[in-house]
């Protein structure tokens, strides 16, 4: 039998040579070819798309050693090929992975195969199966064969998405931990306070407590507020009056900056008619007119002044001498009640909501206090109110009402919120200093070293000997 002529151009094949074949083929590595196959690949940058592929990877299943070997592939690329129309093209040996990640070389086959699978690695196979890349004199690749990762560039946008919705799922089940723990333990207080009601409050938590997160956070929330009305019901009373929250006199001084001006040209005649039914109308008009003459010649008042204030120029004047740091060192008990210690101002005003709804702060006295004397400076008499309630239970009666006259106070200028962290901050470390010297007082063995302590387990003293004075 004769061979088939072969035309210019054609390919010859030895009769019945048989093709070897890379792997096994599934569905996904089958849509990573393709992506890999597009023409127009977005512009990005090699750390912006290992940053979204390290974010993405627990939604992507990629963890472990599989991860590793992502990891090191980024590593091994150049950022140049990430821009414009280059490729990514990684060349290194399953032997040398297995190496760098002390693996087997089956299992870093299998890492590379779940990686092409998630859609972010291609193959890119030469003939032979092995994996190089050659470059011409501007760096770029003119021929590369190996592991490609333009189906990451290509789903860029993609990936953020599937990111921003992993992370938002994530702080929403933060967050309804957080208040199903605190939600919890309020009604835990109050079946406390409340023996006889607690069979069925207790009841009722424990039928909430096991459905989901979101869900549970909020029956929780809903109980809470029922069981709050029901036991204040009684001490509440239809005025909203503020009278009796706290020892604090009422500024009513409304009177403008320019009043005295203003005095001098008002008409007084209903003044003087208005005193004239009075039983002694000439006393009290001579009096009326010193106290007017008193207030004219009086100069404006520093409160007065500060009243043309904006919210910048108070929360300045309140916080010139307060820190994080110093509100960290006076305030361990809010730092404990709300999960977690401020590092920076924009995360103690994050905590505000939880400190807010701890002292039985509405959110229209919240915000009141945020438009008058700023975000910062209310979060941080939040936390001072806060710490004073948790350490002294039964010193503030209305933490609210305290709140409320404390951002007055700061409007008025006469608020000096340091002295009071430094106070608070005092009387931590001297609870932390009784607390050590109890654990220490009630050991009976003297342990080494400890006659080195200053008032513990010192040895006895000599009796003192009487020397004659030297003459």
């Amino acid at each position: 039998m004769e061979p088939c002529p072969i035309g210019r151009g054609q390919l010859a094949m030895p009769e019945g040579m048989e093709i070897a074949s890379f792997r096994r083929v599934t569905p996904g590595i089958l849509a990573s070819a393709r992506l890999a196959m597009a023409n127009d690949v977005p512009d990005t940058s090699k750390a912006e798309v290992a940053v979204i592929l390290k974010k993405a990877a627990p939604v992507l299943g990629i963890d472990g050693s599989a991860y590793h070997v992502m990891d090191i592939l980024l590593g091994l690329s150049r950022a140049s090929d990430w821009q414009g129309s280059n490729r990514p093209i990684v060349a290194i040996s399953n032997a040398k992975l297995a190496e760098y990640t002390a693996r087997s070389v089956r299992q870093v086959t299998r890492c590379i195969r779940r990686l092409v699978e998630a859609g972010i690695v291609a193959y890119r196979d030469s003939p032979t199966g092995r994996r190089f890349v050659y470059r011409g004199k501007d760096g770029d690749i003119d021929k590369g064969y190996g592991l490609d990762f333009t189906p990451a560039r290509v789903r860029i946008q993609e990936l953020k998405g599937i990111v921003e919705s992993f992370q938002a799922r994530l702080n929403a089940e933060q967050e309804a931990r957080r208040a199903a723990t605190r939600f919890a333990r309020a009604i835990v207080d109050a079946c406390d306070a409340y023996p006889e009601r607690a069979p069925e409050w207790k009841r009722e938590l424990e039928d909430i407590s096991g459905g989901p997160g979101p869900e549970a956070a909020g029956a929780l929330g809903a109980l809470h507020k029922r069981i709050v009305i029901e036991v204040t019901a009684e001490y509440v009373s239809d005025d909203m009056s503020r009278e009796g929250d706290i020892n604090v006199s009422s500024n009513i001084n409304t009177t403008p900056q320019n009043s005295s001006e203003r005095k001098d040209h008002r008409p007084r005649s209903n003044e003087r008619d208005s005193l004239a039914s009075s039983s002694d109308r000439h006393a009290v008009a001579r009096s009326a007119e010193e106290k007017s003459e008193a207030k004219t010649h009086r100069p404006a008042s520093p409160i007065t002044s500060r009243r043309a204030e904006g919210t910048e120029d108070v929360q300045s004047r309140v916080l010139a001498s307060v820190s994080v740091s110093l509100i960290r060192s006076a305030c361990p008990q809010a730092s404990d009640f709300v999960g977690g210690s401020f590092q920076n101002w924009p995360e103690l005003t994050k905590r505000a909501d939880d400190m807010r709804v701890a002292i039985g702060l509405s959110q229209a006295a919240w915000t009141d206090g945020v438009r008058r004397a700023g975000r910062y400076a209310s979060a941080a008499i939040l936390v001072t109110v806060l710490e004073k309630a948790l350490a002294q239970p039964g010193q503030l009666s209305s933490p609210g009402g305290y709140f409320r006259a404390m951002v007055d106070r700061a409007v008025d200028g006469s608020l000096h919120l340091e002295k009071s962290l430094f106070g608070l901050a005092d009387a931590a470390l001297k609870r932390d200093q009784a607390r050590g010297s109890a654990l220490a007082t009630g050991v009976t063995a003297v342990t080494p070293g400890s006659q080195f302590q200053r008032g513990r387990n010192r040895p006895a003293a000599r009796p003192a000997v009487d020397k004659p004075l030297k003459t």
